[in-house]
């Protein structure tokens, strides 16, 4: 390499002295202060009225008091589940809160009105702001349906579906698998007893299906399948079982397809085929005929009567509530689904049957009831008061659940 006389190479020198040249200039020139963009400053919300509103209060009385904050509505309406507490309410009367019950302005633009008596329980609600559905803004306790969310409040006095301190509880979970049957995914809820995740023994388990226009999510939260067996567990009338809430309708349209009945449609084949297999390996079941149950409500019930008559080798226990197959399709179902029966050779050993005196399906209830005693079949026939509403559903279950499992049936 060529070396210049004081050892350093002329490239050398070049490149020292465009760096000093560089220094220099950088002295030279004004230092710029670094700038940021201004942000205004955060500011809080002003304060309004809906800050501290508080909705869906249970009175001493047992009334309660809907208020919502809407200053610039012009009508709103409670639509609320949940009849006053007389000896005998018409279905008018019943009905009456669902159909709407107008808000009366207040001054600082909160709505407000009053309902009740209204009976111990659990009940569902929504406002409609100017037409438009909404849940309960400031109440955080919400049911699901197949197509949109309630609010919900509770009535205290219901002791046996009550959550109660003292009482140990058990597990819901929302369990997702695919499905065969759908081609899709999809949900279910199961309750496990209390000590379940300890324990190490095998159970029986209830399927527990929900009705028309609700999805898996009803029974667990409104229809409070859980608190309720976790009493019955506690005071020693029922066994210790598994509930698996599947969801009912197979899209998230409610419609009755001419020519397909319920209970024979992918529901059914996602029930037997998916559903059943999957809890039976999932989880720790005694996976026979004699450990297994299924009962459901209104559309639910008619589910329940058709697949297990259909698949009578896999249920001995049946609960049809405020249901019953519908008179244009009951001779079908009793060319088919009955004559299937009948092939299985199968005995039950428990089909409990139960309606309101009120309840739409009534007249379904009984011709059902006649239909099966007809075929040979045992029923234990019941007629409540009141009508087609989680009321009476949430009772059938307290009385249904202690009559499952128990050894020495003779039903």
């Amino acid at each position: 390499m060529m070396r210049s006389g004081n050892g350093f190479s002329k490239r050398s020198v070049a490149l020292s002295m465009v760096c000093m040249s560089a220094a220099a200039f950088a002295q030279q020139a004004p230092q710029q202060p670094a700038t940021s963009p201004q942000r205004p400053a955060f500011q809080m919300p002003a304060p309004t009225p809906n800050d501290t509103l508080k909705s869906a209060e249970v009175q001493p009385d047992r009334r309660v008091r809907f208020r919502i904050w809407a200053p610039n509505a012009a009508e709103v309406k409670l639509h609320a589940e949940g009849p006053e507490a007389t000896p005998d309410i018409t279905p008018q009367e019943a009905y009456k809160n669902m159909a709407g019950v107008p808000l009366v302005k207040g001054d600082q633009g909160i709505w407000e009105v009053v309902i009740g008596p209204i009976e111990p329980g659990v009940y569902r609600y929504t406002f409609t702001v100017d037409g438009v559905s909404t849940t309960d803004p400031r109440n955080p306790l919400t049911s699901q349906s197949l197509t949109h969310a309630s609010s919900m409040y509770e009535v205290p006095g219901a002791d046996f579906m009550e959550y109660k301190a003292g009482v140990p509880h058990g597990a819901i979970a929302s369990v997702y698998y695919d499905s065969s049957a759908t081609n899709g995914q999809r949900r279910m809820h199961i309750y496990t007893p209390p000590g379940y995740e300890a324990g190490t023994s095998r159970l029986p388990v209830l399927y527990l299906l929900h009705g028309g226009g609700d999805s898996d999510d009803s029974w667990s939260t409104v229809g409070r399948a859980g608190a309720i067996l976790d009493n019955l567990i506690a005071a020693g009338k029922a066994v210790p079982l598994i509930i698996v809430m599947p969801a009912g309708h197979i899209s998230t349209e409610f419609r009755l397809t001419p020519g397909i009945r319920m209970g024979h449609d992918a529901f059914n084949d996602d029930l037997i085929k998916v559903v059943l297999p999957y809890v039976d390996a999932h989880y720790r079941t005694l996976a026979d005929r004699d450990h297994r149950a299924i009962a459901g409500l209104s559309m639910g019930g008619v589910q329940s009567l058709n697949i297990a008559l259909a698949n009578a080798p896999d249920f001995a226990y049946v609960g049809v509530f405020s249901s019953g197959w519908f008179p244009d399709s009951l001779k079908e179902e009793e060319d088919t689904d009955l004559a299937q029966y009948r092939a299985s050779r199968k005995t039950f050993r428990l089909f409990w049957v139960d309606a309101g005196k009120y309840d739409i399906a009534l007249q379904n209830s009984h011709a059902t009831v006649d239909a099966l005693m007809k075929a040979g079949i045992a029923v234990e026939d019941h007629e409540s008061g009141g009508f087609h509403a989680w009321n009476n559903w949430r009772d059938y279950l307290n009385v249904f659940a202690p009559l499952l499992f128990r050894a020495g049936d003779s039903h």
